[in-house]
């Protein structure tokens, strides 16, 4: 898609889009209209259900929109799918629930989309299909789900059959509100669960249906709470954005993408004036603009499972091939009537931010240089039960441009691709590998940062402990200063131990090479796509460079391969401290003033003072 044909300045343009990413599914259509099936990948509950999957994350933008002529022609198929989808007699029946069952979470695409453009749906059933619609539904009160989000799952659809005039139980509503409110911890974040994180669960789930909850009861006082709520985490979530519209790749779900902009449409549709509307318009216009030009839909015009690309070694076990569409999220703009404001307001620029704020709740500092936006991350206590958890959730950075790399293999630097981490390996532990054609004897099997204790989130800087095994523990303070990272770790090690740090990986592109400048503790890479570097500030230069050249499909940002500066040693048993200053930015120019002109850190048992110019930052190290 051409980004420069997504005008959308008024409502017509909205629809265009939604339709250009939407008619493609159409095609694979069921024969009953209740299920759409596409792809062959695998997913953890089944491809029938992942078919209804299909068939309910269209409904998320399909819903809002009904009611417009552009879309009037899907219309009878929704109705049929609904119909043949909630009757127990037909072959496409979506079946009996079961505890924690996925239909949970697509029911209220289902639900909400009958109650769209003065219940058009709805009206159009008849008395049979109504009674069908609702037995299915009803069903999600009878099962236990995830003490998390999913708890909204049951209120929502609890509220839509209330509204369409049945009668519902209080408890239906209430018992899930009251778990709701045990995962809300303060600044507008929601903690999923309490093994949970916090992510993007809070803008695209908590917040999103706190919101559409404000909209279908507006007089009850939940929905005050949730409309507060949620202003005051849109003082926080713009700071996962940049001037550009792009987000801060983080956490797990990756493939929803545009969904991350869906908050934002929930604020303009509940009415809620976190910013100015002509704001809000910007920053979810950019952001649209930004993921249309990214190569993220396959042949045949759907949208592919991966990042900017297709990249199935991102996806978590409940990711289907249709389950990109909970990006559909993000048109409930197309919900408000055609006199909105909305529509004929014009977007403004990303707002003014400060440049460091830290986010208390999420463990994490916010860091904006220049257009682009990075994430300092303690990073969160808990269970490690996601896919890929260490580098979703647990790396020291997180960047609006250059992404994150998961890892082929935690064997060579190269496969493992460990951007933005610390690597620790046992001397005693070796591989065998191939460099420039001789076979040699290197460290292999990295452990990277997993379980974190001790967080503490203060002024400017935050910290956690991770202990690598009964022999390792490293404490690492993060701080940034003028754009450059600040990285202060404590070491300290009841055997030898190989140190492996790194900075942001960049694409590096044999087609579009850069060039790579190595000196005795620094190292950086520069090319089309920007300057990567990292270099070690410590009084006592310990480590060497370690740029490498990762393997292709590692990074979210590119296919291709990438650069990694690094910086490795080997310690003796004991003591050490390392200082780390990490610097990336994708514009050349002035990436290459900022990385000439170092800053300088100096520090005692109790403080921490790091010098840049004419700044100066000073943190208890305590």
């Amino acid at each position: 898609m051409n980004h420069k044909e997504l005008g959308l300045t008024n409502k017509k343009e909205y629809l265009d889009l939604f339709n250009r990413i939407n008619r493609p599914l159409t095609t694979y259509f069921s024969k009953g209209n209740a299920s759409i099936k596409y792809g062959a990948n695998g997913v953890g509950y089944g491809s029938r259900i992942a078919s209804f999957e299909g068939f309910s994350r269209l409904l998320w933008g399909l819903g809002p929109a009904i009611g417009n002529a552009e879309v009037e022609d899907l219309v009878h198929p929704i109705i049929h799918g609904i119909s043949n989808g909630t009757n127990p007699n037909h072959e496409e029946y979506w079946g009996q629930l079961h505890d924690r069952d996925q239909r949970m979470v697509e029911m209220p695409a289902v639900a909400l989309s009958l109650l769209y453009n003065n219940q058009l749906i709805w009206k159009r059933l008849t008395e049979y299909e109504k009674q069908n619609v609702y037995n299915w539904l009803f069903q999600i009160n009878e099962h236990e789900c995830a003490d998390g989000n999913w708890q909204f799952f049951k209120v929502i659809v609890s509220l839509v059959l209330r509204a369409l005039g049945y009668k519902i139980p209080d408890v239906c509503i209430d018992v899930p509100l009251t778990k709701i409110d045990k995962c809300y911890l303060a600044d507008g974040w929601y903690q999923d669960s309490t093994r949970g994180r916090q992510d993007y669960y809070t803008p695209f789930a908590f917040h999103y249906y706190g919101l559409i909850y404000s909209t279908l009861v507006p007089e009850d006082w939940h929905s005050d709470e949730f409309r507060v709520r949620a202003k005051e985490f849109a003082q926080q979530y713009i700071h996962f954005f940049a001037e550009d519209g792009a987000n801060i790749a983080f956490g797990r779900s990756m493939i929803y993408r545009y969904a991350a902009a869906s908050f934002w449409s929930a604020l303009v549709y509940a009415d809620v004036q976190a910013f100015p509307l002509s704001a809000l318009k910007g920053i979810i216009n950019r952001h649209l603009r930004w993921w249309m030009e990214k190569p993220i839909f396959d042949d045949n015009g759907i949208l592919s499972l991966g990042y900017t690309y297709p990249q199935l070694t991102l996806t978590e076990p409940y990711n289907s091939s249709l389950s990109p569409y909970w990006s559909n999220k993000v048109f409930l703009l197309l919900a408000l009537p055609d006199d909105h404001e909305y529509w004929t307001v014009e977007e403004s620029a990303y707002p003014e931010v400060e440049a460091l704020k830290v986010l208390n709740r999420a463990n994490m500092l916010a860091v904006h240089d220049n257009g682009h936006a990075q994430l300092l991350n303690a990073g969160q206590p808990g269970a490690n039960y996601q896919t890929l958890t260490n580098e979703k959730y647990l790396k020291f950075a997180y960047s609006s441009y250059f992404g994150f790399s998961i890892p082929r293999t935690n064997q060579l630097k190269e496969e493992h691709a460990m951007d933005s981490m610390l690597g620790v390996q046992t001397p005693d532990l070796t591989i065998l590998t191939n460099r420039s054609g001789e076979t040699i004897e290197e460290t292999g099997q990295f452990l990277v940062r997993n379980k974190i204790t001790d967080v503490k989130v203060s002024k400017g800087i935050v910290a956690s402990t991770w202990k690598a095994s009964q022999t390792i523990s490293v404490r690492t303070w993060l701080t940034s200063i003028s754009g450059w990272q600040i990285r202060i770790h404590k070491v300290e090690l009841k055997e030898p131990a190989v140190l492996y740090e790194t900075g942001f990986a960049v694409e590096n592109n044999p087609d579009l090479p850069g060039t790579s400048t190595v000196q005795d503790n620094e190292n950086y890479y520069m090319g089309p796509k920007g300057l990567t570097g990292i270099v070690d500030l410590s009084w006592v230069k310990k480590r060497h460079a370690a740029l490498v050249n990762c393997l292709p499909n590692t990074n979210l940002m590119t296919p291709e391969m990438t650069a990694l500066p690094g910086l490795e040693v080997t310690l003796t048993e004991g003591t050490h401290w390392l200082l780390t200053g990490v610097y990336a930015h994708p514009d050349l120019q002035y990436a290459r003033g900022k990385w000439e002109q170092k800053p300088v850190v100096r520090y005692n048992e109790d403080n921490l003072k790091v010098i840049l110019a004419n700044e100066e930052l000073v943190f208890s190290m305590k």
